[in-house]
């Protein structure tokens, strides 16, 4: 039985994470505008460059990103660290609060990886178009080194951002795989149901590893897609 107090306590907690999850959503709007609609030019200004060093345009760019997912990790944290909270002390609603927690993990993952790569969020983005004539030429240029070399410094650090954001994504996926193999098991003990509801996403999470590694072993592949527009 809940007693008032605790359901005060559960009230406070989800107010909590209403507040987080729609800071989540709108803070990082408070940084302004975007500017990706400038990354087509500052990206082909980058390439022919040919140098390693980002222009100001672009860095310009980079740095936002940077700040956009700093404050994304700065509010999943706790956001992740309440809903835990609700999952374990309040099992009545533990699949609820289970399913919330996962999808605050996946965010704060996937913020994590832009602080560490924010060039990197670029580049899908770059590749999903529209695209000028001094981009598709930029881009015809990349192929062409990733297929026949040699690679350029530009296209060196391209290459290091692309397989450094996987790198990443795979250290993070596999924490979480970690422990929702662990929650499998332990729910197993407790309820064969609730074990494979926990088994799923943590088969999941081994796929996405698997994924990320293979991508960071051999990255000229998946790269070579992703200008194609496949990410």
């Amino acid at each position: 039985m809940i007693t008032t107090t605790a359901r005060r306590h559960a009230a406070g907690l989800l107010t909590v994470v209403v507040f987080l999850a729609t800071a989540f959503f709108l803070a990082p709007l408070l940084l302004g505008p975007s500017g990706l609609d400038d990354l087509p030019r500052a990206f082909a200004a980058y390439w022919s460059s040919g140098g390693a060093d980002l222009p100001p345009d672009l860095q310009h760019l980079v740095d936002r990103q940077f700040r956009y997912h700093l404050v994304r990790v700065v509010i999943a944290v706790p956001l992740l660290a309440v809903l835990v909270t609700l999952a374990v002390r309040y099992r009545r609603y533990q699949l609820l609060t289970g399913a919330l927690s996962l999808a605050a993990a996946v965010l704060l993952i996937a913020s994590v990886q832009g602080v560490v790569s924010p060039f990197g969020t670029l580049l899908p983005v770059l590749a999903s178009g529209p695209f000028g004539a001094d981009l598709v030429a930029a881009l015809a240029q990349i192929r062409d080194q990733l297929e026949n070399g040699p690679a350029s410094p530009t296209l060196n650090v391209m290459l290091d951002e692309y397989v450094r954001w996987h790198l990443v994504k795979a250290v993070l996926v596999g924490l979480l795989a970690a422990v929702l193999i662990g929650l499998s098991v332990v729910a197993w003990r407790r309820h064969r149901l609730a074990g494979l509801l926990t088994a799923v996403p943590a088969a999941a999470a081994l796929v996405v590893l698997v994924a990320n590694v293979t991508t960071a072993a051999d990255p000229i592949p998946p790269f070579l897609l992703l200008l194609e527009g496949s990410w």
